[in-house]
């Protein structure tokens, strides 16, 4: 590992995925998930379609999802190039059974909780089709068939509590063909190092790898199977996964050693609430390097979070001709609820 590079990263900072519809979108991730939305914006390179973030209350980095809105696109499908799922940690397996029973209660397939040995997992789709992960740290290495008790009596949840709360993200999931390129690729250009190789639980010709730092192990797990094949960003895809810095010195530090090893990049962007660096792994993943500040409360109270259209300064001349757009773009996209959720594999983590 580069000793210069070493302590970087520090997790993650958020995972942004696409979403059909707006406010389809907005109702599940805040009603169903009980998210909080903390912005409100567009795609700063596609002006004309909305970015949503939702997060935890305070908006926290390594807690907050985005959603770029892309009507006409198409379903997507995982594979190389595109994030397979992404991962939310509770506070227990009573969270998970609270879990299961809501969304059960809301309609939503789920898979699980199923035993995963150091943490246990419950499943679900969004109405795009992204997948979720619930996890719980199995910290009294509970096994199935206590679990399975457990799921035999679920609780009548009538409201998302304070326990059931997402804490934060547990990782992100990409797929790679090539184990050795990926772990090459985030201890010699990251300063990560590889925590685990493991058995896939869900495909015996699969694994996952586990890569992280000393404070967070296993943040980033790609999922391997030397016969995965390429995928296709559209609707329930995820677009990006971004990575936390404290700074921007931090960021060009990065961007440096890319640039050194001829890695192409976007350079450092201005995103007003963090400023942010892109780049693909050697299997065509999307990844961001994204600071921890100034923050979403730079141009809105902390106690008005996601509630209007916020612009950064660059765009709020163009406001009225935006809002007329996406104006446009809602009479065309109407919206239908509840959706009709996709199937769920019965064994969520195998990729062929």
């Amino acid at each position: 590992m580069n000793n210069d590079l070493n302590g970087l990263i520090k997790g993650l900072h958020h995972i942004t995925l696409v979403t059909s519809n707006f406010e389809i979108n907005n109702r599940f991730y805040t009603e169903i998930l009980g998210l909080r939305r903390v912005k409100l914006s567009v795609n700063q390179d596609d002006i004309f379609h909305r970015h949503l973030f939702y997060s935890d209350y305070k908006g926290s980095a390594g807690a907050t999802i985005t959603f770029f809105e892309w009507p006409d696109l198409e379903m997507g499908k995982y594979g190389l190039g595109v994030h397979h799922h992404l991962s939310y940690v509770v506070n227990s397996l009573e969270s998970l059974i609270k879990w299961k029973s809501w969304l059960n209660k809301n309609y939503v397939p789920t898979v699980g909780p199923l035993n995963r040995g150091e943490h246990i997992s419950l499943y679900l789709r969004d109405p795009d089709g992204s997948i979720i992960e619930i996890i719980s740290v199995n910290k009294e290495k509970i096994d199935q068939k206590y679990i399975d008790e457990m799921l035999k009596n679920l609780p009548n949840i009538k409201s998302i509590d304070n326990d059931m709360r997402f804490i934060k993200f547990d990782h992100a999931a990409p797929i790679t063909s090539n184990y050795n390129v990926a772990e090459r690729f985030f201890s010699k250009l990251l300063g990560l190092e590889k925590t685990s190789l493991t058995n896939n639980p869900d495909d015996e010709n699969s694994y996952i790898l586990k890569i992280g730092n000393i404070e967070n192990q296993y943040f980033i797990q790609y999922i391997y199977h030397e016969a995965a094949t390429w995928g296709e960003i559209g609707h329930g895809s995820i677009h990006h996964v971004a990575m936390l810095v404290e700074d921007e010195s931090d960021q060009l530090k990065i961007m440096h050693k890319l640039n050194k090893l001829g890695i192409r990049n976007s350079g450092i962007v201005d995103r007003f609430w963090f400023k942010s660096l892109y780049f693909r792994d050697l299997e065509g993943n999307l990844f961001e390097i994204a600071t921890k500040n100034p923050g979403y409360t730079v141009d809105e109270p902390f106690e008005k979070l996601g509630t209007r259209l916020i612009l950064p300064p660059w765009l709020e001349s163009m406001r009225e001709k935006i809002e007329a757009k996406l104006k446009e773009l809602d009479a065309k996209n109407k919206a239908i609820w509840p959706p009709k959720y996709p199937t769920l594999n019965e064994k969520p983590e195998k990729i062929l």
